[in-house]
């Protein structure tokens, strides 16, 4: 049962507009909740190879909620002196009316509360996914329905962008004049990212069924029928097509964090890499699929515009000018930071660019840091970014002894995840998608995919083994 939920977290993260309005926030957080009282032991079995980075996990969520519980004011002043001049701007204070005597650390407690809950839901997803994977039978299914779900979702995305491009779904249209919707998303960096971290462990699934169903086994009609039904050819198919989309949305960071997924995956994975005269045609293949990727999805002077637009300031800012005014924000905040997605409203005060957007008829607003690491200091300081890293570092570490340690043909899997989570890490230096709700939970699953390991079925196995010796000694006695 918690497979299935497992699968329908996933499919109803991105169909509910992924996560972006509060009622499907609130239903995303209740299907975890059944999903992981389903199995409660299970999923909150907080073993020791991945003890690290569980504690890191409930740090971060502590840290979170500190910043939303009342505190005296005269504590709030010292962490954060400058915080009432951004709540008189952001509440409009009037004159006269003194600041209250307990207050919290975060200027817009209910920002913050919905950023718990993001947390939160990628915190709970990752423990789901770590308990159907360690339990065994679940890491096939589950890559199967992202990838057809994936491709799902990628190949509607395309028409919706030619059919009704302002719309999410074909059924909403985003007030602000600005939003590019994609997909699920209102932000095409967003839909991107997603679409990195699924395609990820599909091509690594893809890879080992591979390896599992080889493509030349006896004669040509019976290897092509193994090669149909192992499943190989859609994977291949459903992982091609995504990464397709990808470069099709134009996003130039989902285009740096894909091509740091490729080396990622190619480092892990040469290891096991066997480059034989065999395989010629296979690789032949390989590049020949790639060339037609390229040819129909790739956008030559769509990407020609976008790369210019990297280089061209003239515009009057650029991201450098808004991580230049978020710093003033570290500096200030450094602490406690001005609370988890309130980063939006600190710009009111500290926002000095001004900006006319002709497209919008308003003046430019500097909503987001665009650097997820960047936003994190300045909403959180010492307080969140500390536990933040330590979670960071505690996934990047425990993948790399997980994948050395995994000698099946499912490592692949694992390097699928490790490089889907590191392409959107790499993503994150310039965007802010995992923000998203969807995102949130698809990176708690993928860390779930790199970190899961079956106890259960190791243990049974031990407990077996030592059945066939136990029947060798009387057989000795009688042969003397």
């Amino acid at each position: 049962m918690q497979r299935a939920l497992l699968i329908l977290l996933f499919a109803a993260s991105y169909l509910l507009f992924a996560g972006a309005e509060l009622w499907a926030l609130v239903a995303l957080l209740s299907l975890a909740a059944i999903a992981a009282l389903s199995s409660p032991r299970a999923t909150f079995a907080f073993r020791r190879h991945t003890r690290p980075l569980d504690l890191a996990l409930l740090a971060l969520l502590a840290a979170i909620a500190i910043q939303i519980i009342p505190l005296p004011a005269a504590i709030v002043a010292v962490l954060s002196p400058h915080a009432i001049e951004i709540v008189t701007a952001v509440r409009l204070t009037p004159l006269g009316v003194g600041p209250p005597s307990w207050t919290t650390l975060s200027v817009n407690p209910d920002a913050t509360l919905r950023s718990l809950g993001t947390v939160a839901l990628g915190a709970v997803s990752f423990w789901i996914a770590r308990a159907v994977f360690s339990a065994g039978g679940g890491t096939r299914l589950f890559c199967r329905a992202i990838a057809f779900l994936g491709v799902f979702a990628a190949v509607l995305a395309v028409i919706q962008k030619a059919g009704a491009p302002r719309s999410v779904l074909f059924l909403v249209e985003p007030a602000a004049r600005s939003a590019s919707p994609f997909g699920a998303f209102v932000n095409r960096n967003h839909f991107a990212a997603w679409l990195l971290m699924v395609a990820a462990p599909v091509v690594g699934y893809s890879i080992a069924r591979m390896h599992i169903h080889p493509a030349r086994r006896g004669q040509w009609r019976e290897s092509i029928g193994q090669v149909m039904s192992s499943g190989a050819i859609f994977t291949t198919i459903a992982a091609m097509t995504m990464v397709g989309v990808v470069l099709l949305t134009l996003s130039r960071s989902a285009l740096a964090g894909l091509g740091c997924a490729a080396v990622a995956g190619w480092w892990l994975g040469k290891s096991r890499l066997r480059i034989e005269r065999t395989n010629v045609p296979g690789m032949l293949g390989v590049a020949g699929a790639a060339v037609l990727m390229v040819v129909l999805f790739v956008d030559v002077d769509g990407w020609a515009t976008r790369l210019g637009h990297t280089f061209d300031t003239s515009g009057g800012f650029s991201r450098v000018t808004i991580w230049r005014e978020s710093i003033p924000i570290i500096r200030d905040f450094w602490p406690a930071g001005t609370g988890a997605g309130t980063y939006s409203d600190a710009m009111t005060v500290y926002q000095e660019t001004r900006v006319w957007v002709g497209s919008m008829q308003r003046w430019a607003h500097f909503n987001n840091a665009h650097s997820f690491y960047l936003q994190v200091a300045s909403e959180g300081g010492l307080l969140l970014s500390i536990p933040a890293l330590w979670a960071g570092l505690a996934v990047a570490m425990l993948g790399w002894r997980s994948v050395r340690a995994d000698k099946g043909e499912m490592f692949w899997v694992r390097v699928g995840a490790f490089a889907g989570l590191t392409g959107v890490a790499v993503q994150s230096v310039w965007e802010v998608a995992l923000v998203m709700p969807a995102n949130a939970a698809l990176a708690g699953m993928l860390a779930g995919l790199l970190l899961y390991q079956r106890e259960v079925t190791g243990t049974r196995t031990a407990q077996m083994t030592p059945t066939p010796p136990a029947a060798t000694p009387p057989r000795v006695r009688m042969a003397r």
